[in-house]
Parts: structure tokens; sequence; C-alpha cells
């Protein structure tokens, strides 16, 4: 099929969303304090990393990708798991100012992220409420489970193996972001095939930010 002929079959609809794919790297499992099943009390995890491809559609537009310092610990495993180390967040711009740059990119988009509820977690408690409760956040892993129904097993690397995607760097924000958008792209190919419009796609990814 030509581009030509792709175009003139596609739901103007999908191909006039906006996107942000995000990935973020974290120093644990989850943003707020808590009380461990231990009795041990659990600081609040933080923001090493953030990724982000920007698409008009299926186009790719751009890309940005920041560490950020931290206040607190950084696991040994998250280390060995990340690659990122210390002495790379010890000469890294704090979150705030990381978060400064990262607003105005996020504006106006549907937010997509692999896992959801896990990075939209870290982006409702580590960004002002007025930017996120404003915007949509979709999953991918979600998507797939629609629009994928013969792949039993949704974990990006098991996506980008059924899709041919190659992710060179997996644990790495703006590596895993890129592979995203990628499978947002198959996904969005997958929706126009079976002539869903723009609302039924972000409908059928939607993650509500009170179940984050």
């Amino acid at each position: 099929m030509t581009q030509d002929a792709l175009l003139e079959t596609s739901s103007p609809a999908l191909r006039e969303l906006r996107f942000a794919v995000l990935d973020l790297e974290t120093t644990g499992g989850s943003p707020k304090a808590r009380w461990g099943k231990d009795g041990r009390f659990i600081q609040p995890s933080e923001i090493t990393e953030v990724g982000m491809v920007r698409l008009s559609g299926p186009v790719v537009e751009d890309r940005f990708s920041s560490l950020a310092a931290i206040q607190g610990f950084l696991p040994e495993e998250i280390q060995r798991l990340t690659g990122i180390s210390l002495p790379m967040l010890a000469g890294a711009p704090p979150w705030e100012q990381v978060a400064l740059k990262l607003a105005p990119r996020l504006e106006g988009r549907v937010w997509v992220a692999h896992h959801a509820p896990y990075d939209g977690s870290f982006l409702k408690a580590w960004l002002p409420e007025g930017i996120w409760r404003r915007h949509r956040l979709v999953c991918t892993r979600l998507l797939a489970k629609k629009l994928i129904p013969e792949l039993p097993r949704r974990s990006l690397a098991e996506l980008c193996a059924f899709l041919g995607i190659t992710n060179t760097r997996a644990h790495r924000a703006l590596q895993d972001a890129e592979a995203t958008a990628e499978v947002l792209q198959h996904l969005l190919q997958r929706a126009e095939d079976r002539d869903m419009d723009g609302e039924a796609f972000l409908a059928a990814g939607e993650v509500a930010w009170n179940k984050v």
C-alpha cells in the first residue's frame, strides 16, 4: 500500500491525536510514604530519569530526556537494573528544574505510558495537580489487550519481540519511551484497520487518575 493510499483510508480522528509517550525510572515502587507489612516505614520513591517521545498521530515529532537529582537512597538493585548511578545523579538538575522543562511539552497532549498506573502515580505525585488533572492518561498494555488479543502476555519486552521492535537499552527512560512509542504506532495502525475512531481508541486504554 502506498503512503497516499494509507492516508486516504485512515481515520482522521486517530491521526489528529497528539501524544506524549512517557517513561520514568525511579528509586522504587511507590511515590507515597507508607508502612511496610513488616512494620518498617518506607520513604517515598523519587524519579531519577524521565524520557518522552511526542507524536502527532503516528508521526514522531521530537524527544526529551533528563536525569533528575534525588534526595534519598538509590537501591543497588535499581542501579544494576537501570545503569543509573549515584555519581550520575549528583550532577543532574533537581526535579523542579526538570519539571519546568517537561510540563510545557506535555500540554495539550494525551499522556501515554506502557504501565500507565505506575508511571501515572509518579506523575500525579511529582507534577502540579493542575497539569495532570487536565490530561488523559492512556496505557499501551490496555490498548494491546484490546488490539492484540492473540498475545497472552503484554510486557514491553514481549510486545517488542512480537512486533519486531528493537529496544537497545531497556530500563532507561528515553529508550523505553521510544519502544513504547513504536508500540503505539503499531496499535494505531491496528485501530485504523478496524475503523476505530479516536475516542474509542483512547477509551480502550484510558486509566482514571483516581486509580493511580
